[in-house]
């Protein structure tokens, strides 16, 4: 695998629930990444173990986090400083300048949903087992308004998918997060669901989309009676 290919899967991990850290050994600073996840998503964390194992050539084992509450994973490299001195502007991580860098997007995005993103859906009345749509949303609550804006151009630019910025109110505060239409959220999971159906937890948690996805492919298919 090239190096521009190995660094593009890694930041896809950076793009969620992956965090970018300094690590000081002895008398040298490296870098580290650690990423967190619920017990209940440990098959999920356990295939970003494996990814990593392989792209840094060393063995990245998960551990229990948080009395037990949480899985975690964690390596470090000297390559992950620069990463974090690029990343982080101020302190904070700056997902617009990850982008770049991205030679898969379409993996990146599926890690990326995985990671922060959730379906909202529109119950059917009729039949309360079902749904009639099923539209992704990719919470980017602590990223600024310019960020969300180059998030929504690059969507566009990759998939010609147009997202809106909404508001989430929780007490007095608001939260911005990014919609996508119905149509855009079937377009997309067509891409990237065999990915993600491989793990239970996201069989789960998607499995509103997949269902609305299977009900649009069955109406697709001709009727031969």
């Amino acid at each position: 695998m090239l190096r521009k290919d190995k660094r593009s899967l890694a930041l896809s991990l950076v793009l969620g629930d992956g965090c970018l850290h300094y690590l000081k050994r002895a008398t040298k600073w490296y870098g580290s990444m650690t990423i967190d996840h619920g017990v209940k998503q440990a098959d999920y964390q356990a295939w970003k173990a494996s990814l990593l194992s392989q792209l840094f050539d060393r063995k990245v084992k998960v551990r229990n986090g948080h009395g037990g509450k949480s899985v975690q994973i964690a390596i470090s490299d000297k390559r992950f400083r620069a990463w974090r001195k690029w990343v982080y502007v101020g302190g904070k991580k700056n997902i617009a300048r990850i982008f770049p860098f991205l030679r898969h997007p379409e993996m990146a995005v599926a890690i990326w949903l995985g990671d922060d993103g959730y379906v909202e859906t529109s119950p059917d009345k009729r039949y309360p087992d079902k749904v009639y749509s099923a539209r992704f949303r990719i919470f980017t609550c602590d990223q600024a308004i310019e960020t969300q804006e180059a998030i929504r151009k690059w969507f566009q630019q990759q998939f010609d998918i147009q997202l809106k910025v909404k508001w989430l109110k929780r007490k007095s505060k608001s939260y911005p997060y990014l919609k996508f239409t119905c149509e855009d959220s079937l377009k997309l999971w067509s891409q990237i669901r065999t990915f993600l159906l491989q793990f239970k937890s996201m069989q789960y948690k998607f499995r509103h989309i997949e269902q609305l996805y299977q009900y649009r492919v069955a109406q697709r298919q001709p009727n031969n009676s």
